[in-house]
């Protein structure tokens, strides 16, 4: 197609037994100005097979066949060759929700958007059971913009918060043509999406389930764990990019905070056998910023847990003793916390055991009363005699 409305970027790698329903997810939509895009990366199964066999029969399809050089390089190479007024991205083995293109094509033209926000749904691999994400659903989001068009500026609070996932977005192709995902680090999401958002004049969020994400116990993830020290550079990245564009300042607090939070959690991750490595890669980027982190005031300004996690990794001798340390920390405020909740619900018992006790006295007041009346006693016999006829 010369001019397709839409382009769907799809890299594949070895995704053979998903293919065929991510791709029927796309053609069998009712909305046909579409191209799709499929980057076979080095795939060593039969997914080229299943490729060519469905460009053979629909010529909005095209395929690009390189080594197998990552997510990142294959989402580049096929950005590069898009038509498409807007962008799409879908993983392999996942699939979208139909009549999913008409919808969003359709909102995207109505508002005039450079992005469009939709939510992910994930679900089991060898269920089919579906499960809502926290971080998909973005219900701040919802409250903070509404059904209105927004912009960085408007959600700045909770930038850090947002879903930085390449799918799950309609991008603008002129907002993204000459932008790329980084190639040599995991997290690539993180820093496009961060680069692409701060050049975004119009955005919407949508709220509705659009995306089908896979959860399968051999997902290519679960062979990264080397990897995921990826995430330290890939927040360093971002923060040179917020000094670029004059606004790191502005994020510097945000940004230490997400990036201290998301390498604890990717550390608890991963197996002991990569901890010591990924600790040491922790420790010596900690201490190369510790200066330049209290300078700016970072270090005084951070939640009291980056504060924790980053004097922990500093000063630790071990990753174990790292580890210890901070899940120390959270149990003791986890405690806390419960302790907190107990004190108020003691309180609020208090408060509505004695509003009880008290109206307990006034309805033994109002029998006495009644009981001392004259009333009372004039019909003591008619009440004895009902009770006799009642046994």
């Amino acid at each position: 197609m010369d001019n397709p409305k839409i382009t769907v970027i799809i890299p594949v790698y070895n995704t053979a037994d998903y293919l065929e329903e991510c791709i029927n997810s796309v053609v069998n939509q009712s909305f046909n100005e579409f191209e799709i895009i499929c980057v076979n990366d080095g795939s060593t199964d039969s997914s080229l097979d299943i490729l060519e066999s469905y460009k053979s029969k629909d010529s909005r399809i095209t395929i690009i066949n390189q080594p197998n050089m990552g997510l990142g390089a294959a989402r580049n190479v096929a950005l590069k060759c898009a038509k498409g007024d807007y962008i799409l991205f879908l993983d392999s083995d996942d699939y979208i929700a139909e009549e999913m293109l008409s919808d969003v094509y359709n909102l995207v033209q109505q508002k005039s958007l450079d992005l469009l926000f939709f939510k992910l749904i994930n679900f089991d691999n060898d269920t089919r059971a579906e499960s809502k994400a926290n971080y998909f659903e973005m219900k701040f989001l919802n409250k903070m913009v509404g059904s209105t068009v927004f912009n960085w500026k408007d959600v700045k609070d909770r930038l850090f918060d947002l879903s930085v996932t390449a799918p799950g977005k309609l991008f603008k192709r002129d907002l993204i043509k000459d932008m790329e995902f980084p190639e040599d680090l995991i997290f690539e999401d993180t820093l496009f999406f961060m680069e692409t958002f701060f050049k975004v004049k119009r955005a919407y969020f949508y709220d509705k389930h659009f995306y089908f994400r896979r959860i399968r116990s051999d997902s290519i993830m679960n062979s990264y764990y080397k990897n995921f020290p990826d995430c330290i550079p890939i927040y360093d990245r971002i923060g040179d990019y917020l000094k670029h564009v004059k606004l790191y300042d502005d994020f510097a607090v945000q940004l230490f905070d997400r990036k201290c939070k998301d390498i604890f959690t990717r550390f608890c991750k991963v197996p002991d056998d990569f901890k010591e490595e990924f600790y040491t890669i922790i420790k010596q980027n900690f201490s190369e910023f510790e200066t330049s982190l209290l300078s700016e005031g970072t270090l005084e300004s951070c939640n009291e847990r980056s504060n924790v996690i980053f004097y922990s990794a500093v000063n630790s001798d071990s990753y174990r003793e790292f580890e210890l340390l901070v899940e120390s920390f959270d149990l003791r405020k986890y405690c806390d916390r419960l302790k907190s909740e107990n004190d108020k619900s003691e309180k609020r018992y208090e408060h509505k055991i004695s509003e009880l006790t008290s109206e307990n006295e006034k309805y033994q007041r109002e029998i006495n009363v009644l009981k001392n009346s004259t009333s009372w006693k004039v019909t003591r016999i008619f009440r004895i005699v009902m009770r006799y006829f009642k046994k």
